[in-house]
């Protein structure tokens, strides 16, 4: 199967699943291209909470301080508001994305790395040019046309759709980053289970200076509640893309079949709901959306692996979609580049399924129930099979002293309240717990969650969870704290330990050798290399001091013992064997 071009690994996208998958190969070593059938990347604000878990990654990569010159402040999108319009009555509003003052120090304790809003369209150039500036070939005008694979790798017909020719290439493994309707996933044959075009919605991305009516109540998205709205644009959202002149308006249709309406008629509609004509509106550009619920049955085929919108589609609540997309490369890279090295065998790959499709349905669920308003619209009057005289009733009564007006009060209490899951999901994002060939268990029971597993994160040290995050300090104590995080990553492996766990040294030293592959020794402790600043890594370590923690190049911890064994250098080669799948 001779070819045009040869690389290691053919990327198909280049959006935010296709461009970290690039950078993260880049980084580590590994020759990768990169196609996109679009001229250039996203031109749209799409996707943009950016949370704490991809903040982390963007970290390990060394561009965190890039995305956040880029990025909204996680104050700017401190609400999440309810009102009649953006001059009228404010009728609710409730705090997002950890600005609410009872959970900040919960979000600040779990993470170096803050939340931030962050548009697809300066991420995706962000990426793209860090893949590049590390030797990552990116193609756009590129059109995957077609590929087969054999035992040895895959080869792919690309079409230049500049000059129209087409030419092939031949790569080891292929990346499926081609998006929500992937041509991959189609021609693999991978069924999505779950249910698609549930709804559908429109977009107006446009410039309109709307600060004298936001910046005191800063917030990310503004539902306009209007119940003498049209079906065809029933309920309105102004989703904040750059404070406080950037927005991406949302017009949610109860309308069957309805015809997107001229232009005209939407500026008009988008006025009423500000509320105020003497404001410029200048239209960047408009497209429909659909709300799908579905996942794939798998998340590969053969040497074929796939990522992001191709493998869970779901709407955007919760903000999950990007983050998932970026989360699932990470995952997958560092393993494609050990059994590209080989330092591993090639089924470590088998665990990238195993452990994030469970992930890509969570979250396909979260995001379907966060995106179910009709509860908070009732609420509001906003019911689209009454009357616009009975909307306005349903409305009016909120403020009557009667029964009816204190039980519908009490009402919106409740479901505003309940919008929580959707905009202080900390736990969905941050809870994730693997179980594949890749995590190697220690035989500890899987601990109960103390309080909302879906709401509030709960650190652990269990194999197969994250590893916590808790500042530490050198030995002189002249640098500035430095996250535990810090101190794993960078494509390696990394064992913790603490005072009497020399052994763990050699260890180390004696297996990273041996396999091939570094294992970076991190000493927390009092006269070690760092010290435990706050006592927090004693409380979150969950080891005694002496025991190690074995952690993955995606921070997650791979295996540990609670304490030191006689013959430290068998049980880690054990563990490293297990996890690469090789034998000793």
């Amino acid at each position: 199967m001779s070819a045009d071009y040869t690389v290691d690994v053919l990327v198909v996208g280049a959006g935010p699943a296709g461009a970290t998958m690039a950078l993260l190969l880049a980084t580590y070593g590994i020759p990768v291209l990169a196609v996109a059938r679009h001229p250039r990347s996203a031109p749209t604000p799409r996707a943009h909470i950016t949370n704490q878990r991809t903040m982390e990654i963007m970290r390990d990569m060394g561009i965190e301080e890039t995305c956040l010159r880029q990025a909204s402040p996680a104050k700017a999108m401190s609400h999440t508001l309810w009102i009649e319009s953006m001059v009228g009555e404010e009728i609710a509003r409730g705090w997002s994305w950890g600005q609410d003052p009872a959970r900040k120090g919960e979000y600040e304790a779990s993470s170096p790395c803050s939340m931030s809003d962050l548009p697809q369209s300066l991420f995706e150039p962000i990426l793209i040019e860090s893949a590049i500036d590390r030797g990552a070939k990116i193609r756009f005008d590129s059109q995957l046309v077609s590929f087969v694979q054999d035992d040895e790798g895959v080869l792919s017909t690309i079409l230049d759709r500049l000059t129209g020719k087409e030419y092939t290439v031949r790569s080891k493994y292929m990346i499926g980053a081609d998006g929500g309707r992937s041509v991959i996933m189609e021609q693999l044959g991978i069924p999505l289970e779950g249910q698609a075009d549930l709804a559908e919605a429109f977009n107006v991305y446009c410039e309109i200076d709307l600060t004298r009516f936001v910046q005191h109540r800063p917030g990310s998205l503004y539902f306009v509640i209007d119940p003498e709205a049209p079906l065809w644009a029933f309920v309105g959202n102004f989703r904040m893309v750059r404070p406080w002149n950037q927005w991406l308006v949302t017009l949610f249709s109860f309308a069957q079949n309805s015809e997107v309406p001229p232009l005209d008629k939407i500026l008009e509609r988008i006025r009423i709901m500000i509320g105020d004509d003497s404001v410029e509106i200048k239209v960047n550009s408009t497209y429909r959306w659909t709300i799908n619920d579905l996942v794939a049955e798998r998340y590969s085929e053969g040497r074929v692996f796939c990522m992001g919108d191709a493998v869970h589609r779901h709407p955007p609540a919760n903000g999950l979609g990007s983050n998932t997309s970026v989360q699932d490369a990470y995952n997958l890279a560092w393993k494609l580049a050990l059994v590209l090295k080989g330092r591993a065998e090639p089924s470590l790959l088998d665990s990238y399924n195993e452990e994030r499709r469970p992930i890509g349905r969570q979250i396909v669920t979260r995001a379907n129930k966060s995106m179910r308003y009709d509860e908070i619209w009732a609420a509001l009057g906003a019911v689209p099979s009454l009357s616009v005289a009975e909307r306005l009733a349903l409305k009016e009564s909120l403020a009557s002293p009667s029964a009816e007006g204190k039980a519908r009060r009490a009402e919106l209490r409740r479901v505003v309240d309940d919008r929580k899951y959707e905009v202080h999901a900390h736990g969905v994002e941050l809870n994730q717990r693997y179980e594949s060939g890749a995590i190697i268990p220690d035989g500890s029971p899987q601990e109960p969650f103390r309080e909302d597993a879906e709401l509030f994160y709960q650190p652990s040290t269990r194999p197969g969870a994250h590893l916590p995050h808790a500042w530490v300090g050198t030995k002189i104590g002249r640098n500035p704290p430095i996250s535990t995080l810090d101190l794993a990553g960078k494509g390696q492996f990394t064992l913790f330990t603490g005072i009497g766990g020399e052994g763990w040294q050699a260890a180390a030293e004696q297996v990273a050798a041996e396999f091939g592959v570094p294992i970076v020794l991190r000493r927390i402790g009092f006269g070690l290399e760092y010290k435990d600043l706050y006592d927090d890594w004693a409380r979150l370590s969950d080891i005694a001091e002496d025991g190690c923690l074995l952690v993955r190049p995606d921070m997650f911890v791979a295996w540990r013992s609670k304490t030191i064994k006689d013959d430290c250098g068998s049980a880690l080669r054990q563990a490293m064997a297990g996890i690469l799948g090789r034998c000793f």
